[in-house]
């Protein structure tokens, strides 16, 4: 127990509290020249004794001291400024003491982290922009439903729990929504761009007393160093999250993190924070969220030239660095830009909107030699995947602003009935539409986006914009229908499929060339007949052909072609295939219509009908003839 300790003047930086060799340090900055100091917590001072700074001790607005002799490292903290109590900006670790939606009275009090972590020779993965597969999902709600089958469920404990699962899948990256402190108890004031909605209460609370609205998604201001505690199974949410991160690294998987920063956060504390995250948890990129960010002077850190950074900003400040599209890209591209284009307009085609196949030609190449390229069918903002194939409208009622929040433009198309059916003939359509979409993201250049639960149709009930909804709206639902293990199943194959080809997911942008002379152009594109792709404002087909030795130049100078048919149209189409080179032959690797058979193909003329709506995908094989009755027979 701490008997006595002196107050006396310290250096103004850096701010936070810690302890030294001579004690403690504390530094805090004070909007107001008025009383304000530390009230501290211990177990001689159970009910908090305030301990003012001296004004010898200010700087500006920048108050510090020394707490000399004082060691007691089982206290807590807050500051004060006159009557009212606030949080350190710059704590590490809180005394767990609430539930997640539960409101007190006094802010959460912080503390110093009391032991050092183990990292057992952590590792980061470091894997390119063009080998990611990125995964967005929400900690809490990834396994809070009760068919998450998990022990921890909620936490980041729970995370590592379904490992297993995300290696399954083949996913390379988790991106995590907000995950750092911030109070999810609706707060007006903190919520970016949006105005008080109509009281709103959870009308079945799992649990007793969490009744407050939430800020379900954490969009926020927040304590941006230390990890949110109600995330965690445990007391010590320091060390469950390292833990967690630990774990996917282990598993050769990276750990990414969204931040959302206010524009009155200075550019040189968002360096700071972010890298407070890579030194101390070992984390492999962010998402950068916000207005007036410092992109280059983030990019340009040395500490983060292999740390992934995305944003919604196309800047043009690494090409300026690199030289342009054609150039020598750079070591590790650690920028990327999230290509809204992509979603929009690939949603467009999916319903078979009219003048898309110009835009799908620019769209499946579109890569960059100085930045990633990240696309997605569907993000944490809108419709979830089985949500844009079930419904043309939004259905918001329950967020209680009366539907009139989130976004009317959806692009999406309830395949003929609105919402949940059991007409055989709408599932089946809506399965093969999300297996169309899946195809779009995972065949086309630049890092593919998945947003948990999409790959087996978990649903959000038509709610576009569920930000206060923790409950099962956004919970991810485990116990997988039918039609989700199709789509599972169809998923994890494409992820394989575009891993085992370099042309899918290369460094640099294709050219539409025949460069180095292999017969065929890197991509091509096609229509009834081969090489003549038709782009009128009526046209829902393309035929995409690809070299695949473009992707490995260096490898087997008889590797595979790869063509993918893609109809959107409601009626079918005829595809023209390319000749395939000598002694090889065109064979069916992949179909979003599962009762599509070898026989859509004429051998002849080496023509492909695809059935509506339907993406299939063909490669090339070695041809190998045998004697049989008379004639050689293709096997």
């Amino acid at each position: 127990m701490q008997k006595t300790f002196n107050v006396t003047t310290s250096s103004i930086y850096p701010p936070g509290v810690y302890f030294v060799s001579e004690g403690l340090y504390v530094s805090a900055v004070c909007e107001k020249k008025t009383d304000c100091g530390i009230l501290l917590y211990d177990k001689k001072h159970k009910e908090g004794i305030k301990i003012p700074f001296p004004e010898e001790g200010r700087k500006g607005k920048v108050y510090s001291m020394l707490l000399k002799g004082y060691y007691d490292r089982n206290f807590s903290y807050l500051f004060y400024q006159g009557e009212e109590l606030f949080q350190d900006p710059y704590a590490q670790a809180l005394l767990y003491e609430r539930r997640y939606g539960e409101t007190k009275e006094q802010p959460a009090r912080c503390k110093v982290p009391s032991h050092e972590y183990e990292w057992e020779n952590d590792r980061a993965p470091v894997i390119p922009f063009e080998d990611s597969i990125f995964y967005i999902l929400h900690v809490r709600g990834f396994t809070k439903h009760r068919s998450s089958g998990v022990r921890a469920k909620g936490t980041y404990a729970g995370v590592i729990e379904k490992i297993p699962y995300l290696k399954e899948l083949g996913i390379t990256a988790v991106l995590l929504m907000p995950s750092y402190e911030f109070d999810e108890v609706f707060r007006p004031e903190k919520m970016h761009g949006q105005e008080q909605p109509a009281p709103f209460l959870k009308e079945e609370p799992e649990e007793k007393g969490l009744t407050a609205k939430v800020n379900y998604w954490g969009y926020q201001e927040g304590l941006y160093f230390l990890p949110k505690y109600t995330y965690a199974a445990s007391k010590d949410a320091v060390s469950e999250f390292k833990d967690m991160v630990k774990a996917l690294h282990q598993n050769g998987i990276e750990v990414m993190m969204q931040f959302y920063f206010p524009p009155h956060i200075s550019p040189v504390k968002i360096l700071e924070i972010l890298k407070h995250w890579v030194l101390n948890y070992h984390v492999d990129g962010f998402q950068l969220m916000g207005g007036g960010l410092p992109l280059r002077m983030i990019c340009e850190e040395p500490l983060f030239a292999e740390i992934k950074l995305i944003s919604d900003q196309s800047q043009s400040f690494p090409a300026e660095k690199y030289g342009g599209w054609d150039a020598v890209p750079p070591e590790y591209r650690n920028y990327g830009v999230l290509n809204d284009a992509f979603l929009y307009d690939i949603r467009k085609l999916l319903k078979g909107d009219a003048d898309m196949t110009g835009r799908l030609i620019s769209l499946c190449k579109e890569n960059a030699a100085d930045r990633g390229i990240v696309n997605a069918i569907a993000r944490q903002d809108g419709f979830r995947l089985a949500d844009l194939v079930s419904y043309d409208h939004k259905h918001n009622e329950a967020n209680g602003e009366f539907n009139q929040d989130g976004s009317d433009y959806n692009y999406s198309w309830n395949c003929g009935i609105e919402g949940r059916t059991k007409k055989k003939s709408i599932l089946a359509l809506r399965t093969k539409q999300m297996k169309n979409a899946m195809a779009f993201v995972m065949l086309s250049q630049g890092t593919p986006l998945i947003y948990s639960g999409d790959e087996f149709a978990n649903s959000q009930e038509g709610n576009n914009n569920p930000y206060c909804q923790d409950n099962p709206v956004c919970w991810i639902k485990w116990n997988l229908t039918k039609q989700g293990e199709e789509l599972f199943t169809y998923t994890k194959e494409l992820i394989r499929f575009r891993k085992k080809n370099p042309i899918l997911h290369g460094r640099m942008p294709l050219r539409s060339m025949d460069y180095l002379s292999y017969g065929y152009p890197d991509i091509s594109f096609h229509g009834r007949d081969a090489w003549r792709p038709e782009t009128g404002s009526n046209s829902r087909s393309l035929g995409i052909l690809y070299c695949d030795r473009y992707g490995n130049p260096a490898g087997d100078e008889t590797a595979d072609l790869l063509y993918i048919g893609i109809n959107m149209y409601w009626e079918p189409y005829t595809f023209g295939l390319p000749q395939a080179p000598k002694e090889k032959e065109w064979v069916r690797l992949l179909a979003t219509d599962e009762q599509i058979t070898e026989e859509n193909r004429e051998e002849s003329s080496c023509n492909v009908l695809v059935p509506p709506r339907t993406i299939v995908i063909y490669g090339t094989r070695n041809v190998q003839t045998e004697k049989k009755n008379g004639r050689n027979r293709r096997s």
